[in-house]
């Protein structure tokens, strides 16, 4: 007898169908998913074996092999590529999806009322939603940027706050004053060249009342200037000043400035040379002109040599005062020069005096400029026809020369006078070192920027017209 055949009659005896061993007779194979399924990877759980149900045992039945867990479906396919980690700001690749948990099968089927029971169904796992459409987490961690907008949020706008003290180094001292007189004092200086010049001619000239006119628009922004400095000496000093200045410009006085008006404008004056020393000074600047005008007028007349010079200079006739009352006789017994020497002398100082009125500073720039700008032009023809002349060697040559050389050191010296009265002292002095060409380049370059200046002093003298302070 064959086991198969004792295994039934052994579940007849016991009135319970017997079970099929495992390696029995292998069930028909299942048939073919249709065409979708096979595309699709999804895993199925594998069906138990059919097998008939058991009759119950009087005895203590042995527990039936335990069967393999069902496995879960998947969901869906992986989501490939890159997604957010859920660390803010970090990339990652996303991991594998884990199997979902499916509980595993009952090892026995319980029997109710001698029948077994229906095996229960594996429980199907919820859908989840595709990995694409998870949104990833922002973790707050130290240092995050969402942790940093989120607190900005919350705390609002900062509370103002008082403002921090000045530094000290702010504060206005006494130094910080000197520098800001110091530089007030240098715009002056050159804002107030009309009437430094003309009281220069108050003081040692013979100056016209209609000078101390041309001054009056430079004392009233002058005035101006120091009111916003807060300079109330200046204030007070040119207010003074002004008030002498309009008792000699009233109408009935004479055109010449008087003695008795000399010294109220002189006295007048004092003050303002206190405020500004640099601005309104008189006798430094009056020493620095006087030399170089009085040699420059010498050593125009011919045959005055350098040594007569020093006899003139050395006999306190090198003034323009003492020159300009001097006679030619009276030059001629001081110094002990020739008649006709000194006679030239007093001839060139008198033709220099009608001429020039102001002797020591001009009271026109403009007219002073146009005048310094046709001797510059005079030089430059001059110093052309000396250079051909002196390529040549005859005897008509040699002549030429030396005329135009004396009367390329003629114009030179006119040159210097103008110079001096404008007030370009250090140009005056620097000039003779250099060549006539150097000379003449230099000259012109400061006739075409004092042109410019002069255009626009007069103009804006012809708009605004001279006002009291």
């Amino acid at each position: 007898m064959s086991i198969f055949s004792r295994l039934r009659k052994r579940g007849a005896e016991d009135g319970s169908p017997a079970e099929p061993q495992t390696g029995a007779t292998p069930a028909p194979p299942a048939a073919k998913a249709p065409a979708a399924a096979a595309r699709a990877p999804e895993a199925r759980t594998p069906a138990a074996p059919s097998s008939p149900p058991e009759p119950a045992r009087s005895a203590s039945p042995s527990p039936p092999p335990a069967r393999e867990p069902a496995r879960a479906p998947v969901a869906s396919a992986p989501v490939r590529g890159n997604v957010q980690a859920p660390t803010a700001g970090s990339i990652a690749t996303p991991a594998a999806a884990a199997p979902a948990k499916v509980p595993a099968a009952p090892a026995f089927r319980p029997v109710t009322n001698g029948a077994p029971s229906a095996a229960p169904r594996a429980s199907t796992p919820p859908s989840q939603p595709p990995a694409a459409a998870r949104v990833p987490v922002a973790v707050q961690e130290p240092g995050s940027l969402d942790l940093a907008i989120a607190m900005a949020l919350e705390a609002g706008p900062p509370e103002p706050s008082a403002p921090p003290p000045p530094p000290e180094h702010l504060k206005y001292t006494a130094s910080d004053e000197a520098a800001l007189r110091a530089t007030f004092e240098e715009l002056a200086v050159g804002h107030v060249t009309p009437v430094r010049s003309a009281m220069m001619e108050v003081r040692w000239g013979e100056a016209q009342t209609s000078w101390l006119e041309l001054g009056r628009p430079a004392l009233k922004s002058l005035r101006v200037m120091a009111t916003e400095v807060g300079h109330s000496a200046l204030v007070e000093a040119l207010d003074g000043f002004v008030t002498a200045l309009q008792t000699v410009l009233e109408p009935g006085q004479p055109p010449a400035v008087t003695e008795p008006l000399r010294e109220k404008l002189l006295s007048a004056y004092a003050p303002l040379a206190t405020c500004l020393p640099r601005a309104f000074e008189l006798e430094g600047e009056h020493d620095r002109r006087e030399p170089i005008i009085v040699r420059a007028l010498l050593e125009q007349v011919s045959d005055l040599e350098p040594l007569m010079i020093d006899k003139l200079m050395a006999a306190g006739v090198g003034t323009l005062k003492t020159l300009f009352a001097a006679r030619a006789d009276e030059i001629a017994a001081v110094t002990g020069i020739p008649d006709a020497i000194a006679a030239a002398v007093a001839a060139r100082i008198q033709a220099f005096r009608r001429a020039t009125p102001a002797a020591l500073a001009t009271v026109d720039p403009g007219a002073t400029i146009r005048e310094l700008a046709a001797l510059v032009e005079q030089l430059r023809n001059d110093h052309t026809a000396f250079e051909t002349v002196a390529r040549g060697w005859s005897e008509t040559d040699r002549q030429a020369k030396k005329q135009l050389r004396r009367r390329r050191e003629v114009g030179f010296l006119q040159i210097t006078i103008a110079l001096v009265r404008l007030g370009d002292i250090d140009l005056a002095l620097r000039l003779p070192k250099m060549t006539f060409t150097k000379r003449i380049d230099e000259l012109e370059r400061l006739v075409a920027s004092r042109a410019v200046i002069a255009r626009k002093g007069d103009t804006a003298s012809v708009e605004s017209g001279p006002a009291a302070a």
